[in-house]
């Protein structure tokens, strides 16, 4: 958080606030410091605001920058300043890595890192969509877009054929009785 000195101005009016994110059951407690960095602490009893989210609501806003089910209890304001920016927060790895192993192998150690989640991230994708295909062509539980498509379109047809007989029927009744 050291390489954010921009969120100071953000947080500064803040100061000493306590800050808990739970993320399925997981808490993660940071304190506002003077300067208005956020700092990792180990335990508090009392919560300026405490923010809370599920693990896929997390993964979600930051891997595809969507917002979830997040509750918040307590300030709202400063869940509001720190949910921005915990959004805009980079962190450079390698920067923090350099200092213990040295720069070269940081160099090395972030470009294996990122090979691996991209390679990752494409196998992932490859296993879904080969599940998601065997699930509509193999072993049904699926169903494709086009086909619940058509399904609706024909239970329409239905409903207004229904409408229509309907309509029909009153009016044959209503002549009979006359």
């Amino acid at each position: 958080m050291s390489q954010n000195d921009w969120m100071q101005t953000k947080l500064v009016s803040h100061k000493d606030k306590i800050v808990v994110i739970e993320i399925s059951g997981f808490k993660i407690i940071f304190k506002v410091e003077s300067n208005g960095q956020l700092k990792l602490i180990d335990e508090s009893k009392e919560f300026d605001c405490v923010i809370k989210l599920t693990i896929n609501d997390f993964i979600n806003q930051l891997v595809n920058k969507k917002n979830g089910k997040i509750s918040v209890k307590g300030d709202l304001e400063l869940a509001n300043q720190v949910s921005q920016v915990l959004k805009k927060i980079e962190w450079d790895v390698e920067e923090d890595l350099s200092k213990y192993i040295g720069d070269i192998p940081a160099i090395h150690a972030t470009r294996f890192l990122k090979k691996v989640v991209n390679t990752s991230q494409k196998n992932i994708n490859n296993l879904t969509g080969a599940l998601i295909e065997y699930w509509q062509e193999e072993n049904p539980i699926l169903a494709k877009k086009r086909s619940i498509e058509i399904f609706n379109e024909e239970v329409d047809k239905i409903v207004e054929d229904t409408e229509r007989l309907e309509a029909r029927m009153k009016t044959i009744i209503k002549k009979r009785k006359l």
